[in-house]
């Protein structure tokens, strides 16, 4: 059990320092960030296109009326092609996309809590929250690029400070271990 906490800590030691290093990429680089996380993305998609694809050929002929491994197969591997060749269209579409959905649900939350202001003496705190989630909607809508950078630094923060706790965790761990 020993050794094998001690190869996990040491392989944890590895990942971690691979993810500082990506996180500082995210924080100080974020659009190349999210270009490289688009054409990810894009090959993942072309991959599970050639899979669907292949499946689809060598699956028994039984199913074939039954399957969608063709056209899911080609579908996904032309949405890769189009994130993998074209990402910086596909970031500054997307904020758009997640704006519309955060003025859609500021909205609905904002009915919520005039129907419930007769139920409950909290509705003033579900109108106000509201009322901030629809202008960080209009943000994002007005602003998609910047918004984008923010949440990609966000992530790179977030990320460092979790891969510098898991860090120091598997440090400990082998210094305990090795005593």
């Amino acid at each position: 059990m020993e050794i094998f906490v001690k190869r996990y800590s040491k392989n944890s030691i590895v990942i971690s320092l691979m993810l500082i290093i990506l996180s500082l990429f995210l924080i100080i680089k974020p659009d190349d960030s999210l270009i490289f996380v688009v054409k990810l993305f894009g090959c993942i998609l072309m991959i599970n296109g050639i899979i669907h694809f292949i499946t689809y050929f060598i699956s028994s002929r039984k199913l074939d009326s039954f399957s969608f491994d063709l056209i899911q197969g080609v579908v996904s591997f032309i949405a890769g092609i189009v994130l993998f060749v074209n990402p910086v269209l596909v970031n500054s579409i997307l904020p758009f996309i997640i704006g519309a959905w955060i003025i859609i649900e500021s909205i609905i939350k904002f009915q919520i809590s005039f129907n419930i202001r007769t139920i409950t003496e909290n509705w003033k705190t579900t109108l106000i929250l509201s009322i901030i989630l629809f202008a960080i909607g209009i943000l994002i809508i007005f602003n998609p690029f910047k918004a984008a950078v923010s949440v990609a630094r966000l992530c790179g923060i977030v990320l460092l400070i979790s891969e510098i706790i898991s860090f120091i965790n598997s440090i400990i761990f082998i210094s305990k271990l090795s005593k």
